[in-house]
């Protein structure tokens, strides 16, 4: 009797466990948005890449007039771990890609689940593009003023470090 009630106690356990995970893993509502920003460059791809800090983790802060940025782990590849200051405001990004000129990273622990790739792409030998993209849950937001509202916000913003970007890479 004593097996049959263990028995029973570990598969009611086993199912619970299972429910619990099917409903973290149940997607909530999503209305996905996105920005890109480009820009012509009138230097390489490599050249470029570093002027615009693509190999300094935090080098988008001068850019983006962040109040911070620290890295928390690793130095830029794959699973690097930084917190930005926005405003008064940190915001953990985690890089989860990484190509020799682009990675993309994702704020995993922000109710929008947003994500950013700056990438630099070879046009010719001595051209390439400027590409940052942006990609957030917007459900999250609010209302479709307040999506509109934050969308206008961010395209300020980043045109912004787009257009500074390309003045650094473009520089004699």
């Amino acid at each position: 009797m004593k097996k049959i009630l263990a028995t029973a106690a570990l598969v009611a356990l086993g199912l619970t466990l299972a429910q619990a995970q099917a409903q973290a893993q149940t997607p909530q509502p999503a209305d996905w948005t996105t920005l890109t920003f480009t820009a012509d460059l009138n230097k390489p791809a490599d050249i470029a890449w570093e002027r615009v800090g693509g190999n300094d983790w935090c080098g988008i802060a001068r850019f983006l007039d962040l109040k911070g940025c620290t890295i928390n782990s690793g130095k830029g590849e794959l699973g690097s771990v930084r917190t930005v200051i926005v405003g008064t405001t940190q915001v953990v990004e985690i890089a989860v890609a990484r190509t020799a000129h682009s990675y993309t990273y994702a704020q995993p622990f922000t109710p929008i689940f947003y994500h950013g790739t700056m990438a630099v792409e070879p046009v010719d030998a001595n051209h390439s593009r400027l590409v940052y993209t942006l990609m957030w849950n917007q459900t999250a937001v609010g209302d479709a003023k307040a999506q509109a509202d934050a969308r206008e916000s961010r395209h300020r913003r980043f045109q912004a470090a787009v257009d500074l970007m390309a003045a650094a890479a473009n520089a004699p």
